[in-house]
């Protein structure tokens, strides 16, 4: 196996209650969980890519349909960062822009892990039920082993009978039984045996 993590989207925008549209399972909590994982990956040498939702000011690369007032992760302001206790190391870690849910549509991401002979991601960030679970779908698609750490990715509820809580496992299991082969993991299971593999 010769994987790399990537950290979906931990940007300032999404920690609950900092804007309109936060997750609302990104707190101090999940913050850390992360955190440790990255730590854990860069002591087992594993690379990492932090993705960045990156819209622009004038909006033209948002979402379609999405309504002028919604102001989220817009390129250059504070919430668009990537939060700063996860310390993306710049000289060893990927940064990758996108603008859609899914990480690899029209990135760069798909040909980086390739050529790098990658054929395992580790997936963790926000949310579960938009950009974590496009982007699982997105690796299966080319062809990639997938683990996702399932203690280490938050959600937010759009349905008003499921809770934040409800909807990240409801996400989980259908992606687990839909997408062949792919693995969830708590972050300490998998420090106890992936760790012994890489």
């Amino acid at each position: 196996m010769n994987p790399a993590l990537i950290v979906v989207d931990m940007q300032n925008d999404f920690i609950r209650d900092h804007s309109p549209y936060s997750c609302q399972m990104l707190d101090n909590i999940l913050i850390q969980r992360v955190k440790r994982l990255v730590e854990f990956a860069r002591e087992q040498k594993i690379p990492i890519v932090f993705t960045q939702h990156s819209i622009m000011s004038n909006k033209s690369n948002a979402e379609f349909g999405e309504p002028e007032d919604v102001r989220t992760c817009i390129i250059g302001t504070d919430g668009w960062k990537i939060i700063s206790e996860l310390g993306p190391d710049t000289s060893k870690d990927y940064i990758l822009r996108k603008d859609k849910y899914d990480a690899f549509y029209d990135t760069e991401l798909g040909s980086l892990l390739k050529d790098t002979d990658i054929d395992t991601v580790i997936i963790c960030g926000v949310l579960t039920n938009n950009c974590v679970r496009a982007t699982a779908e997105g690796a299966h698609y080319r062809d990639f082993n997938i683990i996702i750490i399932h203690d280490c990715c938050g959600a937010t509820s759009y349905l008003d009978d499921l809770t934040h809580e409800e909807t990240h496992d409801i996400t989980l299991r259908d992606l687990g039984e839909r997408i062949y082969d792919l693995k969830l993991m708590s972050l300490k299971f998998f420090e106890k045996t992936i760790g012994k593999t890489t």
